[in-house]
């Protein structure tokens, strides 16, 4: 089972769209729906790997993966869910029963596995699995990672009931769970720790490469995987997702940081930006103002409020702040299992916040020869308002 499914969520969302089955095919969507963590999906996303769960029996799934990711399942093993493989891998079998007596618990799990007899496709494994189910039930499948022809088949082989489900995984991804939150927090705090070492070693001369290395480095010490690293310096700073380079450090210098990292399959992503020496009056007061504007973004923040007026709060107090021709196509967005989970906070988007949603709320600036300066935040929707999740201070650092 799922530790960090939202099954009342999950319930109420299946229930109001009229839907008895709902299959889940892209890597995160599989994780979230059955705890099994595919593993050749992420490099080649061709790879169809399926979850299919029962709206009233959320707690058992069917997961559909190559035979060649059977070693993912033995390493984490998910009891509750019901392991169907297909293609060809080959591993071999200790010589004997006595040799496999003594591998440990995860090895046999793993021999088990392999003496399986795998499907010759996934999609003939998911259409199985789909008929174990009543004739009528309407089913709805993660467009998003399944083959059109292997959803083009099961519409054929199933006809109408079956329909388009990655709306409903997203919107049942909105909101999480106790768990869910505890894994970001542990990914913000790591962010932060690795941010604050980035900045102890800045010094003049210090390449972008080389902050870089100490940023990732202490996020691969304290037992998270880097995701992004944006880290850049004077005017590449106004590249938004710049690369680290040569670029040296002077006096002066905007550092820009817009970083992230992964614990549990759960991500960060915050930012700050500092100034090399003492900053100039435009950077100064071109700070103020895109901070203005995140504070005012956060504290409109509660149950009920709409991303859409969110995104009018903040764009609006940015530009009473001193940039009056601030433009910006949106002003955060949700974070979870995705880097951008949803809802965004954009002017389109209507979505009421809810508690339990987790939100990066930034109001970032770039302009060409002056540079970049952005601050993020990772905030938690609560009863009442929002907590945030970050430490940190917002305002400039100054580095000298």
């Amino acid at each position: 089972m799922s530790k960090v499914l939202n099954r009342a969520r999950a319930e109420r969302v299946l229930r109001g769209a009229g839907v008895d089955v709902l299959v889940g095919t892209t890597s995160n969507n599989v994780t979230y729906l059955s705890g099994y963590q595919p593993f050749g999906q992420r490099f080649l996303p061709t790879t169809q790997v399926y979850a299919v769960v029962a709206a009233d029996a959320l707690n058992r799934a069917t997961v559909v993966a190559p035979i060649a990711d059977a070693d993912m399942a033995a390493q984490f093993p998910t009891p509750e869910a019901q392991m169907r493989w297909y293609g060809r891998f080959f591993v071999e079998a200790p010589a004997s029963e006595e040799s496999e007596r003594n591998l440990s618990d995860e090895l046999q799990r793993f021999v088990r596995f392999n003496a399986t007899q795998p499907a010759s496709s996934a999609l003939d494994e998911l259409l199985d699995a789909l008929r174990a189910y009543p004739s009528n039930a309407r089913i709805a499948v993660d467009e998003r990672g399944i083959a059109p022809a292997n959803y083009a088949a099961l519409r054929e082989a199933l006809g109408v009931r079956v329909t388009p489900g990655a709306d409903l995984l997203d919107r049942i991804r909105m909101v999480k769970t106790p768990e869910e939150i505890r894994h970001l927090q542990r990914a913000v705090e790591v962010i932060e720790a690795s941010y604050l070492a980035a900045l102890e070693a800045a010094h003049e001369g210090m390449t972008e490469i080389e902050m870089a290395m100490v940023f990732d480095t202490t996020t691969v010490r304290l037992g998270c995987a880097p995701v992004f690293t944006v880290i850049a310096f004077g005017a590449r700073s106004a590249f938004p997702n710049a690369v680290p380079s040569a670029a040296r450090l002077h006096p002066g210098d905007i550092i820009r940081f817009d970083i992230g990292c992964r614990t549990e399959g759960y991500n960060s992503d915050i930012s700050r930006t500092a100034v090399f020496g003492q900053p100039s009056p435009k950077q100064r007061a071109y700070y103020q103002a895109i901070l203005d504007g995140e504070e005012a973004g956060l504290a409109a923040m509660r149950p009920g409020a709409r991303a859409c007026d969110i995104f009018a709060t903040a764009v609006d107090a940015t530009r009473k702040g001193g940039i009056a021709h601030y433009r910006r196509q949106h002003v955060g967005h949700g974070i979870g299992l995705d880097v951008y989970d949803h809802p965004v906070l954009n002017e389109s988007v209507e979505a009421a916040l809810e508690p339990g949603m987790v939100f990066e709320v930034e109001t970032p600036y770039y302009e060409i020869g002056f540079g970049g300066i952005q601050v993020e935040d990772t905030a938690v929707i609560t009863d009442s308002g929002y907590e945030l999740l970050t430490r940190t201070p917002r305002t400039l650092r100054v580095v000298s």
